[in-house]
C-alpha cells in the first residue's frame, strides 16, 4: 500500500505532529521550572562548609557546631530585606540578627537533598546570621558520614539592587557552641570553615533542589486592622493592649498545626494556649529606622486538636524619637491572619476583625487569666492597606518552642509592658558581600541536573504518546 493511499496514516501522522510538540513543551517547561527555581536561589554557586576536619566527606564526627556570617552593606546603599536560601546535612536552626528564622524541621537523616527558603526583615547597615547545624550518626554503624552546610542569602536594597553571599571559608564556625550564641560576645573559638567542596561534587553531587513557593501563601489580604480605642490609626495612647482570639474546631475535625500571620504597630508578643511562641526583631524606635511593624511575622505552631487560643499582647510606643519617656499618642494597629490546618489536611482561615476581644494590659499573667466576659470586642482601624501603614512585607519567625533546649534566645514572657530595648553590636568582623555571577531569570545548565532528579528523565506520558504513535503507523504500514 502506497502512503498516498493511507487516509489513516495521514491522520496519524499529522495526530503525532500536532501531539508530540505539546508534550515536549509541556516537559522542558515543567523541568526548567524546576530548575530556575533552584538556580535563582544561588545554592549551584555555593560551596559545601563545616569545622575543619580530616575528612568532612566520610568520616565527618556527628555533633553540633556553630556557624556565624556578618555583612557589612556596601557604602551608599541600604539592606531591606534576605531571601535565605539554606540546608544542612543532617539539621540546623537558623537566626538573622539574634531573631529565630526557621529550621529543617527535625527532618529525616536525608532531608538535606531539599534545601530551605526563608525571608527575613534586615538593618540598614550590618547584619548577622547565625546557624546551629548538627551532623547525625550514619544510619549504618561504619557508613560513610559527611558533613556539611550550604547556604545562599540574597540581599535586597533600597535602590531595588540585590546581590548574593555564598556560603565559604569567609564564614567562622565553631566546634563548641557559646552559652550566648547567636550572638556571643566572644569569637576566639571561631575558626574560618574549611570548604568540603563546591556544590556538584563529592557525597552529595547535585541532588540538592528547592521547592517551589506557594502560590498560594497565606497573606493579609481582608483582614481588618484592629485596636481597643476608636480612631487608633491616628492617635492611640502609648502602652499595652491585649487582644484574644479562641478558635474552636469544626465537630468532627482535629487542629493539627497554623501559619500566624501578625504584625502590630508598634511590636509584640505572641502566645498560643498560654505558651510565649515569638516577637518581631529589636525596634529601637529611632527616626529613620525600619519599624518593626513592616514585617508581618510568619510563624508555623502546632495546635491542640480542639480549642486554641491566640493572644497578643500588642505595644504602642512613644513618637519616635522620643525614647521611652514620651506620652503624647501615636498610631497603633494589630493585624492578623491564622491558617488552621485539621489532620484530614483540609484548612480555615481566621482573620483579625471585630470578633477578637481587647482589654487593658497590666501583665501577661493577669491578661491570660482574665475571663472573657472581662474583655470587649476590639474596634476595626480599617482593611489591610489602609493609610498609615499601606502594603507590607513578610518575615519568617521560628517558634521558641522550637528552638534547641537552653539556648540564649530562648527568653521569660517579660510580665510588664513592652518597651523598646537596646541595641547590640553584632559580634564577628564583617566580610565583603559577593556579587551574584548569574542571571536568575535565565537557566543555567551548571545547576539544571541539580535541582531534580527528573531533569534527565522523559515522562511517561511522552513516552506512552510516542510509542503509541509508532505502534499505529506500522500497524497501518
Amino acid at each position: 500500500m502506497s502512503l498516498a493511499a493511507s487516509p489513516r496514516l495521514i491522520f496519524l501522522l499529522a495526530l503525532l505532529a500536532v501531539y508530540l510538540p505539546s508534550i515536549l513543551s509541556q516537559h522542558v517547561q515543567r523541568n526548567l521550572g524546576k530548575r530556575d527555581a533552584f538556580s535563582d536561589s544561588g545554592l549551584s554557586l555555593a560551596s559545601w562548609i563545616w569545622l575543619p576536619e580530616s575528612d568532612l566527606i566520610t568520616t565527618a564526627p556527628a555533633g553540633t557546631v556553630a556557624f556565624i556570617k556578618t555583612l557589612t552593606t556596601p557604602p551608599g546603599k541600604t539592606a531591606v530585606s534576605a531571601h535565605i536560601a539554606i540546608t544542612v546535612d543532617n539539621n540546623f536552626t537558623l537566626w538573622c540578627n539574634s531573631q529565630p528564622i526557621g529550621d529543617s524541621d527535625g527532618i529525616a537523616a536525608s532531608g538535606w537533598k531539599t534545601a530551605q527558603v526563608f525571608s527575613a526583615a534586615l538593618n540598614g547597615s550590618a547584619n548577622v546570621f547565625s546557624v546551629l547545624a548538627t551532623n547525625a550518626n550514619p544510619d549504618t554503624p561504619g557508613a560513610a558520614n559527611p558533613a556539611g552546610l550550604l547556604a545562599a542569602i540574597r540581599i535586597f536594597y533600597s535602590d531595588s539592587s540585590n546581590e548574593t553571599v555564598l556560603s565559604d571559608n569567609t564564614w567562622v564556625v565553631s566546634g563548641s557552641v557559646p552559652a550566648d550564641f547567636p550572638a556571643p560576645l566572644d569569637l576566639s573559638s571561631f575558626v574560618p570553615a574549611e570548604i568540603a567542596t563546591k556544590y556538584g561534587s563529592g557525597a552529595w553531587g547535585m541532588s540538592v533542589s528547592v521547592s517551589t513557593p506557594d502560590t498560594n501563601a497565606l497573606n493579609l489580604t481582608g483582614s481588618l486592622w484592629i485596636w481597643s480605642t476608636a480612631n487608633a490609626s491616628v492617635s492611640a495612647a502609648v502602652g499595652t493592649v491585649g487582644f484574644r482570639k479562641t478558635v474552636v474546631s469544626p465537630s468532627g475535625k482535629s487542629a493539627s498545626s497554623a501559619t500566624v500571620l501578625l504584625s502590630v504597630d508598634n511590636t509584640f508578643q505572641l502566645l498560643i494556649n498560654g505558651q510565649y511562641v515569638g516577637s518581631p526583631p529589636f525596634d529601637n524606635n529611632a527616626a529613620g529606622s525600619t519599624g518593626s511593624w513592616e514585617y508581618a511575622q510568619r510563624f508555623t505552631v502546632t495546635l491542640t486538636p480542639s480549642n486554641n487560643v491566640f493572644t497578643v499582647l500588642a505595644t504602642n510606643f512613644p513618637p519616635t524619637g522620643s525614647g521611652t519617656s514620651g506620652t503624647g499618642g501615636t498610631s497603633a494597629g494589630m493585624i492578623a491572619a491564622l491558617q488552621i490546618k485539621y489532620t484530614d489536611g483540609s484548612s480555615d482561615i481566621v482573620r483579625s476583625d471585630t470578633s477578637w476581644l481587647a482589654g487593658p494590659f497590666t501583665s501577661a499573667d493577669a491578661f491570660l487569666h482574665a475571663a472573657d466576659s472581662t474583655l470587649g470586642l476590639s474596634i476595626a482601624q480599617g482593611p489591610f492597606g489602609m493609610a498609615p501603614w499601606g502594603q507590607i512585607g513578610v518575615s519568617d519567625a521560628l517558634s521558641v518552642l522550637k528552638l534547641p533546649a537552653n539556648n540564649a534566645a530562648v527568653a521569660a514572657i517579660p510580665n510588664g509592658p513592652l518597651t523598646t530595648a537596646t541595641t547590640t553590636t553584632p559580634g564577628p568582623a564583617s566580610t565583603t558581600i559577593l556579587p551574584t555571577t548569574t542571571d536568575p531569570s535565565s537557566p543555567n545548565p551548571s545547576s539544571g541536573s541539580g535541582s531534580s532528579s527528573a531533569h534527565g528523565r522523559i515522562s511517561p506520558r511522552l513516552v506512552s504518546a510516542f510509542a503509541f504513535s509508532v505502534i499505529m503507523t506500522c500497524f497501518v504500514l
